[in-house]
């Protein structure tokens, strides 16, 4: 009894995905277009062109625990009569009475205070600076070195007074020195502080989380985070290449580029916060995509050894169609699962299923409606149908005038290119035509020919697709 599965798009279905390609083509011209007009307004309305979070633009963020709802405006509005500059807070969906604020500050002193604190020590009376003060701006620590040992706690209540806070600790030196270095308050103590102060003591209770980013290391992670993409776009060029051929890789490569733009297009349209987990949601998209557009590569190249007298758009439309059903059951249930992910997610896991969501969706159809048209147009354009890949004016020119071409399933002589059953058939027509008296030897002759094509000719099946 003949097993039979479960199939989502019936077996036969000619959907016609060559022809139909160029009004795919124009959609996704069209979502390029809105993505970069969407980053270019985001740049002269915004000044900056993605919502880039502290990963890549430096600053410092805290998901702060509140004791009581407090309006986000009058936390903004509290931060700004702070003087914390490029200030920003939202709050957190998914958790009660949390915010999370952003600052573009890296340190909880500036320079100026950092000289006024440097001051205050020269005028410590118990120990003498030995050298200046060491401090670099936005760095969190402070360092000291005096001619003879000083007392850290008296040290300590000198440095607040004079506005940098922060733990005291002794330092490493040489034997002869009395090192010193003072750690100063990270940035989400200090708004802590400067929350309390405006809305009321115990308004803030706690600190769920802070992080801070230097400038020139957000610069530096926004550089390698490209680098990261381009390597990975580079190395599955050369994959597609060696793992088919040349003329397949150009349109993988194109497809992948344009998942990865598509969806950070959609990001700067919502204005999701861009970071490190963004970069590693596009690197995960890069590489589901490659692999469904793979899946259709491999069946086209099956196809074309099966058919090889036929026009590659013929035999692209039949692939595409006969991996459709597969390309949509497995698409459709990871989605599910982003999806589920997206929905109960919060935070960075949430905007991580978002871009996914929009990745395999893209990707899904990249594979299809772009990846596959490139290389025909690559295949025609610089190949011109060498090799079996061929158009249809080259599957036309093919076959000589004249020829009548073998039935379907008939045996096939390689070197002809002929029926073997019309080989014998000429043969034994010639053996016919031949005089009584030469009857016996030319039929013996026209056996031995009739016969020839058949052992010394390699045999093969016309295998034809299904319609």
């Amino acid at each position: 009894m003949a097993q039979k599965f479960f199939e989502l798009i019936p077996p036969g279905t000619r959907f016609p995905f060559v022809k139909s390609a160029k009004y795919f083509i124009a959609l996704s011209f069209v979502l390029l277009v809105v993505s970069i007009g969407t980053m270019v307004f985001n740049y002269s309305s915004r000044g900056s062109a993605l919502n880039f979070g502290i990963d890549f633009a430096g600053g410092s963020s805290a998901r702060l625990q509140l004791a009581r709802e407090v309006p986000i405006q009058d936390v903004r509005e509290a931060l700004d009569a702070a003087g914390f500059e490029g200030a920003s807070a939202v709050t957190v969906p998914d958790a009660d009475n949390q915010i999370i604020v952003h600052v573009k500050d890296v340190a909880s002193i500036d320079m100026a205070t950092a000289k006024g604190c440097e001051e205050a020590v020269n005028a410590y009376p118990k120990a003498k600076l030995k050298r200046p003060m060491s401090y670099q701006g936005g760095a969190s620590k402070m360092f000291f070195v005096f001619e003879s040992a000083p007392v850290y706690s008296e040290l300590e209540a000198l440095l607040a007074k004079a506005g940098c806070v922060g733990k005291v600790d002794k330092g490493t030196g040489k034997q002869d020195e009395f090192p010193v270095e003072l750690s100063l308050v990270g940035m989400g103590v200090k708004i802590q502080d400067e929350l309390n102060q405006a809305l009321g003591q115990g308004t803030v209770t706690e600190i769920v989380s802070s992080e801070t980013v230097g400038a020139k290391v957000g610069s530096q992670l926004k550089a390698d985070g490209v680098k990261s993409l381009l390597y990975a776009l580079g190395f599955i060029f050369l994959y597609v290449m060696l793992r088919f051929d040349l003329r397949f890789a150009p349109g993988g490569i194109l497809a992948l580029a344009h998942d990865a733009f598509i969806t950070v297009g959609a990001f700067a349209l919502t204005w999701k916060e861009f970071n490190l987990q963004t970069i590693a949601a596009l690197l995960t998209i890069v590489g589901y995509s490659i692999n469904d557009t793979i899946v259709v590569f491999d069946r086209i190249r099956e196809r074309v050894a099966l058919s090889r007298d036929t026009p590659i758009e013929e035999t692209t439309d039949i692939a595409l169609n006969e991996t459709l059903s597969r390309t949509i059951l497995t698409s459709g249930t990871t989605l599910l699962v982003v999806l589920a992910t997206w929905a109960l997610g919060t935070g960075t896991i949430k905007d991580f299923a978002f871009a996914l969501m929009i990745g395999i969706v893209v990707g899904t159809y990249s594979s299809l409606f772009i990846a596959c048209p490139v290389f025909l147009w690559v295949n025609r354009r610089f190949y011109g149908g060498e090799g079996h890949l061929l158009t249809p004016d080259d599957a036309a020119a093919t076959v000589e005038p004249g020829t009548v071409l073998a039935a379907e399933n008939a045996e096939v002589d390689e070197a002809t290119g002929r029926a073997i059953g019309d080989l014998r058939a000429e043969a034994a027509a010639k053996a016919a035509s031949q005089g009584e008296g030469e009857g016996d030897k030319g039929q013996g002759v026209g056996a031995e020919d009739g016969d020839e094509p058949a052992k010394a000719s390699r045999r093969r099946r016309r295998q034809r697709p299904q319609s």
